[in-house]
């Protein structure tokens, strides 16, 4: 039900106000460490607004969403600055350890099997990697959000950090940050 969801906003979904695209590259791709010669998945990559903030920070950038209309938004938006990958972040169909890093922006609430999604992650990311979930919004905001929400995704709450701590720790990674900002919320995941 959330695909057909997506499928069906890809058409109207928006890149974020200037503001936000801001606070994005200044305070949330920093977190990725980023190298030149890294290979980043944009994870659940919706329209792919991160392509553009990611480009010429690193090796090679790939592109992944379960839905199809959102990846041919993305590529259509960012031509050949991306690799797609038409998958769910839960079965993403990547070898194991392909990613030195992968960012998770603006999506966790709305995966179903949130432990088999940081397994997933921790699998395809490299030994020392680090996997950053993000949103342009805090914890709080991000809850209050989507509980207004009259569509599919009105029960998608951000995890407990608690329990995002648990769920990186089960998965395999050794260190979990937490940051619960003013404005948007991070937790980076090193394997």
């Amino acid at each position: 039900m959330k695909k057909e969801f997506f499928d069906k906003c890809a058409g109207e979904w928006h890149y974020p106000p200037e503001s936000k695209y801001k606070l994005i590259q200044e305070n949330i791709i920093p977190l990725l460490d980023l190298k030149q010669t890294d290979t980043v998945l944009d994870a659940c990559c919706g329209t792919g607004f991160l392509i553009p903030l990611l480009k010429g920070k690193c090796a090679k950038i790939f592109a992944l969403d379960y839905s199809v209309n959102m990846l041919n938004k993305a590529e259509e938006i960012n031509g050949n600055a991306a690799s797609y990958i038409e998958a769910s972040i839960e079965d993403a169909y990547c070898d194991d350890e392909e990613f030195d890093k992968i960012i998770l922006h603006n999506a966790l609430p709305h995966i179903d099997d949130k432990q088999k999604a940081f397994k997933e992650c921790s699998r395809i990311l490299k030994p020392c990697g680090i996997l950053v979930i993000s949103h342009d919004a805090n914890k709080n905001q991000i809850d209050a959000f989507h509980k207004k929400c009259s569509h599919p995704v009105k029960n998608d709450m951000l995890p407990s950090n608690k329990e995002i701590i648990i769920f990186a720790s089960a998965a395999g990674f050794k260190t979990v940050e937490i940051l619960d900002e003013e404005n948007y919320f991070a937790a980076v995941c090193k394997k």
